[in-house]
């Protein structure tokens, strides 16, 4: 039980971090520009 909790929260976690990304529009993926966010935070703009 104590292992499937564990799990559930690291689930979680990605899900959350996931749409966290899509809201501020960073990607460490991205080679060209980003979608432009209307506000807040762009991610590292270094290669």
């Amino acid at each position: 039980m104590g292992k499937m909790f564990v799990y559930l929260l690291w689930c979680a976690a990605v899900i959350g971090l996931y749409l966290t990304s899509g809201v501020f529009a960073y990607s460490p993926f991205a080679d060209a520009g980003r979608a432009g966010a209307a506000r807040g935070y762009y991610g590292p703009t270094h290669k």
